[in-house]
């Protein structure tokens, strides 16, 4: 499982994609333009970026340069999605700073096997089975929560929420991956994050402060209140 940023200005293609790689299991977050995905690549530092090279408010040529000169963001796997199969257009890209290069159209398939080839080049782990924080452990396969030794119940959603939190706990989750994660085929309003964050907050008791608004962002969860 990896962390995956898209910014593409095409909201058809940003939320295809967005559904696509949390199908296959990944973290994923979207945005629209340069000025709100570099912002949120700062904060929660993805495995990869998938960045289309012509944003409407900057090239992805100029983006690719911002990130890898950023220490928070040059580990990143830059992926630059372009239309234009000019040699040029993608040797501008490498020397920018990318790492991969595919045109558009391109299959959601394809992609999806670039980011495995990723995963395998870095040797990622798989999530563990139970994830403890100060009183609170979260087992994964009995989808059960407690705090301080006391069982919560939670929903359905309430549940996913929380673990999607623990497992990037100390990044920030944008509203808009949370939807396009746990409500792929509903498109409800970015509203239903915040109104499942309160009732995760209430059931959690003292714990709840640990979950951190980021406002106009999203979403945090630390191991302080």
């Amino acid at each position: 499982m990896a962390r995956v940023l898209v910014i593409d200005g095409d909201g058809i293609l940003r939320s295809s994609l967005g559904g696509a790689l949390a199908a296959a299991g990944h973290e994923v977050e979207l945005a629209a333009s340069a000025a709100s995905g570099v912002p949120v690549a700062r904060a929660s530092q993805p495995d990869a970026i998938v960045l289309d090279a012509a944003l409407p408010d900057a090239s992805g040529i100029e983006v690719c340069t911002v990130l890898r000169k950023d220490p928070s963001t040059r580990r990143s796997f830059l992926v630059v999605a372009s239309t234009n199969a000019d040699e040029d257009d993608r040797v501008a890209a490498f020397e920018a700073g990318a790492d991969d290069w595919i045109r558009k159209p391109f299959s959601t398939r394809e992609l999806l096997l670039r980011v495995r080839a990723i995963l395998r080049r870095r040797g990622r782990r798989l999530p563990e089975d139970t994830l403890s924080l100060g009183p609170l452990r979260i087992e994964r396969a009995a989808r059960r929560v407690t705090v301080s030794e006391e069982r919560i119940e939670l929903t359905r959603r309430e549940f996913d929420l929380l673990l999607r939190l623990a497992d990037g706990r100390g990044r920030v989750q944008t509203r808009e991956s949370l939807v396009a994660e746990l409500w792929p085929d509903e498109a409800p309003s970015l509203r239903v994050v915040d109104t499942t964050v309160k009732r995760l907050r209430r059931k959690m008791g003292p714990s709840g402060a640990w979950i951190r608004t980021l406002r106009g962002i999203g979403y945090q969860l630390t191991s302080e209140g």
